[in-house]
């Protein structure tokens, strides 16, 4: 072969070689699988990892909706947030929901989180309950309490010990993992314990009554979705379409909640009233919300981190300051909003 064919050929051969580029990334959008030749080539998905939570549950409701779009999204549910932090820790996950107390936990430690999403702000379904004969918080002193060994469990209960002039010293703290509330609390080896929706829920058919809640310490409990800054960089359209599959859930859920609810309810193991009634223990902020919590400087996200951090500091569950810079992270929902804008003129 002369050198005039041998330029032919290998610029036949670039140009093939960008043709199937071009089909495999245009293709791998909305398929687990792609057909390469006559071999399946498997589409790598983004794994979201949850536990158990009401506030977390329009992740669920999205996909069982279709809201996905057909994306390569896959939902790990785990027994606890300790597992999911875990995972998440060994990169079995791409993503995660957390309380912003574990977020910190994860920067302290020297890992990269960044915050893509407000997930909800717990008004009441994070709880402490207790036995009948139990009537207040005060009552609590020398007695069993369970708590998830969680950043959360423990920052929860020492800040209602405080509203009564309690501190751990004064109760004995029993490990609990979410999933033992309430079988621990049946077979009486606790006396109360620091839970959510939808134990809380289940518990309160069981004798259990709620003597403090998340309403009393507004802002402090909010859950937020994570993922790694090489997550944003490797998988935008997934991400992307994750949070709109969020969004549209939650206009879903607000235009048509006893719907959402009869559709939530059966994965929760709670009745449809229980899960109707449990709306008003938290707040799903909107993407405009979102992003007035996200954005800018003054970001009030930023602003609740930072004196989170302090009072986590002051009660060692943080064991050294933090840096806060880079950690919120709202451009998938600046291009969301883009987006929007973008559809609605067009």
């Amino acid at each position: 072969m002369n050198k005039h064919n041998s330029s032919k050929a290998l610029i036949l051969v670039i140009g093939l070689l960008i043709v199937l580029a071009a089909t495999f990334f245009t293709n791998t959008k909305n398929l687990n699988k792609l057909d390469f030749f006559g071999l399946e080539v498997p589409v790598v998905p983004l794994k979201v990892g949850t536990n158990l939570w009401l506030g977390y549950e329009p992740l669920y409701l999205a996909r069982s909706l279709g809201y996905f779009e057909n994306e390569p999204i896959r939902l790990v549910e785990y027994t606890s947030a300790t597992q999911a932090i875990r995972a998440y820790r060994n990169n079995t996950i791409q993503a995660t929901t957390l309380t912003l107390d574990e977020v910190l936990l994860l920067l302290e430690v020297g890992l990269d989180p960044r915050v893509i999403l407000v997930v909800d702000i717990s008004n009441g379904g994070d709880v402490i309950m207790a036995k009948p004969e139990i009537k207040s918080l005060s009552e609590l002193k020398g007695r069993r309490v369970g708590v998830e060994n969680t950043a959360l469990g423990a920052f929860f209960l020492t800040r209602a010990l405080e509203a009564v002039g309690l501190s751990n010293s004064d109760i004995i703290i029993v490990d609990s993992e979410i999933d033992e509330h309430e079988s621990m609390f049946l077979k009486d080896e606790i006396d109360a314990v620091v839970t959510f929706e939808p134990i809380r829920s289940r518990m309160l058919t069981q004798g259990a009554h709620v003597i403090f809640d998340s309403s009393k310490i507004p802002g402090e409990i909010v859950d937020v979705l994570v993922v790694s800054n090489d997550t944003l960089l490797r998988y935008p359209e997934k991400v992307e379409t994750l949070l709109q599959g969020w969004f549209k859930t939650l206009d879903y859920i607000k235009t048509q909640p006893k719907e959402a609810a009869i559709k939530m309810a059966p994965r929760l193991k709670v009745s449809t009233e229980a899960v109707l009634s449990s709306y008003k223990d938290m707040i799903w902020p909107d993407l405009e919300e979102n992003l007035r919590l996200m954005a800018g400087l003054e970001a009030p996200l930023l602003k609740t981190a930072t004196q989170l951090a302090s009072k986590m500091l002051q009660t060692h569950l943080l064991q050294r300051e933090v840096v806060l810079t880079d950690f919120i992270e709202p451009s998938v929902l600046k291009n969301i909003r883009g987006a929007v804008s973008t559809a609605s003129l067009e």
